[in-house]
């Protein structure tokens, strides 16, 4: 399945979410505590090929996903998207440490999200800062959604949250939790 999404900087999380309802979001799922887990092999060949494999972990549910490279040729995120729930997240790190990967990168964040229609929005409190990332149904939509909030294309972030966390970790006096 193709994943469509951007991110946006969220610099006031109040406001947003009162946009968001005028605009008939409702909330899908309440705030909560997200873990991620990111493998790679020990070359990290699946960074170089902009690939992901991660293991996720929330209160209520347990997913395994693979991402294919972002492509170029789009100025929002357009990726390949595999996920299925997993009964036993620990297993599946387990398997996979056992098969030859490495978790690369951990990161926490604590996520509410947001539907409509054909949208799904997370409000994402990460330790590089708050994000809105909107997944849609193509680059029009989604941007002419953003542009309902408040954003234009110049406020597009595509990075992703492994690269903005990695970022902050490596400023002097940033979060010391180290990317693995």
């Amino acid at each position: 399945m193709e994943e469509i999404e951007i991110k946006f900087v969220v610099t006031d999380a109040k406001t947003v979410i009162e946009k968001l309802r005028k605009l008939g979001f409702r909330i899908a799922v309440g705030r909560h505590l997200e873990r991620n887990y990111l493998f790679d092999d020990g070359a990290g060949n699946l960074l170089k090929e902009g690939k992901l494999l991660r293991v996720r972990k929330t209160p209520s549910n347990q997913t395994v996903t693979f991402k294919g490279p972002i492509l170029a040729t789009s100025k929002l995120k357009h990726r390949e998207e595999i996920e299925c729930r997993v009964d036993h997240a620990d297993t599946m790190i387990r398997i996979f440490e056992e098969a030859g990967f490495r978790v690369r990168t951990e990161y926490s964040k604590y996520r509410t999200v947001f539907e409509k229609d054909e949208f799904n929005i997370s409000l994402d409190e990460t330790e590089a800062g708050t994000y809105l990332e909107v997944e849609g149904p193509s680059d029009d939509e989604i941007t002419k959604l953003g542009s309902k909030l408040g954003y234009s294309e110049k406020d597009f972030v595509r990075r992703t949250y492994a690269e903005l966390i990695g970022d902050r970790r490596a400023v002097p006096g940033g979060n010391k939790k180290e990317s693995k």
